[in-house]
């Protein structure tokens, strides 16, 4: 009859859920498909009985989630005040004191530099050294 189906899965909530695997995924600059790679190695599918599809579905879901909440997260005190998303204060401390942490490795290599706004070579650099992704050392 020529008529197309399609399933959607829909979750409506109130409470946004946050992973903590994929915030430091997220955190430490990695793509949502390296995300699921890396989650997809730790086992998740097993532990969960997941499919592949719900996993991409999933992080592709927290990502969006993250990307959004950068904003506010660059004003804790937005963040708090806030009222489209529903996150527990508790839970907003750790979003802050995560975004805002320094990674040990890159601390040490900034560490006496003078930094500019032409570090980007310099980032770069530390990136390569440390093993860290350029996009998290922007962040640091």
């Amino acid at each position: 009859s020529g008529l197309s189906l399609s399933l959607v899965d829909i979750f409506v909530g109130n409470t946004t859920l946050i992973d903590e695997d994929v915030y430091r995924l997220w955190l430490d600059g990695y793509s949502v498909s390296d995300a699921v790679a890396l989650r997809v190695r730790s086992g998740i599918l097993e532990q969960t009985g997941a499919t592949a599809a719900v996993l991409q579905s999933d992080t592709m879901d927290h990502y969006r989630t993250f990307h959004m909440l950068e904003r506010l997260l660059h004003a804790p005190p937005k963040l708090l005040h806030q009222l489209i998303f529903q996150i527990p204060p508790s839970r907003q401390a750790l979003l802050i004191e995560r975004y805002y942490a320094f990674d040990e490795a890159f601390v040490r290599e900034v560490l006496g530099k003078k930094l500019s706004k032409g570090t980007k070579k310099d980032l770069d650099d530390i990136s390569t050294k440390t093993g860290i992704t350029l996009k998290s050392c922007r962040r640091q």
